[in-house]
């Protein structure tokens, strides 16, 4: 006994990294099987999406990685919302195409899948075969205890959050530009900075800190975050620079990286209205 051959219908979602030279590449597949339809986009892995995939494959500062979530987010609804309306996505998909914005869609093209096929299956396999998924470079100890912090914290997950981004802050001649590791903006605004005392020459440190304090302070003054929204999280200082930890005490709530319980109050803090 053979199994039925049927036919869902596959789209790669695409960048053009330069519109003008019209050189698109694959960051992504959206498959629909005629009844619903799923998605899988440069970054997703088990467990959450990162998108420095993204940022390391053209090369963009990982600032603009909020840029990518927001079109993942973006797909990710558009399937979920084929169950309601197969047309509807069909149509809206067409519309991205032929609009040539740098994130886009190929023409649809079909691919067989039998009854006993799984669809994740499928979408994985086209996944595999269309696109290129770059190796990211080793991470810095302090870099990869904040990805894990805000992995197990969760807030990496949550839709208003956003990595290495500079904020703007008033208008005209008085606007002031600060930088911030991660930024939540929901349900009140928070601002994260990591300062790094180890492994770094004291100037850097200081500069570090003085960075911080600026950015919390403009913060502040200028209406975007409250005190209690200011967050410093930090590796161990050495016993001759733990002095430092007395500027930043009373500009930001500090939290060490490596103690288990910083994940949990972090998350706390951040989701607290």
């Amino acid at each position: 006994m053979t199994d039925d051959v049927a036919h869902a219908t596959y789209w790669l979602i695409q960048y053009s990294p330069d519109p003008f030279r019209h050189e698109p590449r694959n960051i992504g597949v959206f498959l629909h099987d005629g009844r619903s339809a799923r998605c899988m986009m440069l970054g997703e892995k088990k467990g959450g999406f990162d998108p420095r995939y993204f940022c390391h494959a053209f090369s963009i500062d990982e600032e603009t990685g909020w840029t990518y979530r927001e079109w993942n987010h973006w797909f990710r609804t558009l399937a979920g919302n084929s169950r309601v309306d197969i047309d509807s996505v069909c149509e809206e998909l067409d519309r991205l195409r032929v609009r040539g914005d740098r994130f886009s869609v190929t023409e649809p093209s079909m691919v067989e899948m039998t009854s006993n096929m799984v669809r994740n299956f499928i979408l994985e396999r086209l996944f595999r075969e269309n696109v290129v998924v770059p190796r990211l470079p080793e991470l810095s100890p302090i870099k990869r205890s904040f990805d894990e912090v805000m992995q197990v914290s969760e807030l990496m997950y949550l839709p208003t959050f956003h990595r290495d981004v500079e904020v703007e802050l008033g208008s005209g001649d008085s606007a002031a530009f600060v930088r911030f590791d991660a930024v939540l903006e929901e349900p009140k605004p928070l601002g994260i900075k990591v300062i790094q005392f180890q492994r770094v020459r004291e100037n850097t440190l200081v500069s570090q800190i003085n960075d911080a304090l600026y950015s919390f302070e403009t913060s502040r003054s200028l209406g975007f975050l409250a005190p209690e929204r200011c967050i410093v999280l930090h590796d161990q200082p050495p016993a001759a620079r733990a002095r430092h930890l007395d500027r930043l005490a009373g500009h930001a709530r500090l939290l060490p990286l490596w103690e288990n319980q910083t994940p949990r109050e972090l998350y706390r803090i951040a989701l607290r209205q």
